[in-house]
C-alpha cells in the first residue's frame, strides 16, 4: 500500500492536532509553565521538523521551512507544504537513500512518540504539584 500526499497530511495533522493522543492534546495536560523536559521535547521536535523539511526541500523541491517558526507555526506550514507536494515528490530520494514518503512516515511515528513523552512528563508534573 502506498500512501498519498493526502493520506500523509491527515496522519501528520492528526498526530499534531488530534483531540486524543496528539502533541496538542499532550501539551494541554501541562497547565501553566511546562516542565523543563516538556519544553525540551517541544524544542527537539521543532528542530527535527525543520531538519526533515530542509532535506525534503532539497530532494523534492518544496519550499524551505521558516527559520523563525515555533512548533505550531511549523506544523501549519507543513500542512500547506504537503498540499503542494506531488506524487513524484513523495518518491524522491533524500541524500541517505530514503524516499520522502518514508521519512514522513518516520516523522509521524516521532510525533506520536513525542506526544506520549510530553503526556507522561506533564502528567508526572501534575502529580507532583497536587
Amino acid at each position: 500500500m502506498s500512501l498519498t500526499v493526502g493520506d500523509l497530511a491527515g496522519l501528520l495533522s492528526g498526530a499534531m492536532n488530534g483531540p486524543h493522543f496528539s502533541v496538542r492534546a499532550a501539551l494541554a495536560l501541562a497547565d501553566g509553565q511546562p516542565p523543563p523536559r516538556v519544553a525540551a521535547l517541544v524544542a527537539s521536535l521543532s528542530s527535527s521538523k525543520r531538519a526533515l523539511w530542509t532535506a525534503v526541500a532539497a530532494a523534492a523541491g518544496t519550499p524551505m521551512p521558516p527559520d523563525d517558526a515555533g512548533l505550531t507555526r511549523l506544523a501549519e506550514w507543513e500542512q500547506d507544504t504537503l498540499r503542494v507536494l506531488s506524487g513524484e515528490g513523495l518518491t524522491a530520494r533524500l541524500k541517505h537513500g530514503q524516499t520522502v514518503r518514508d521519512v514522513l512516515l518516520e516523522h509521524h511515528r516521532e510525533l506520536l512518540w513525542t506526544a506520549g513523552m510530553i503526556a507522561a512528563h506533564a502528567g508526572a508534573a501534575r502529580v507532583r504539584s497536587a
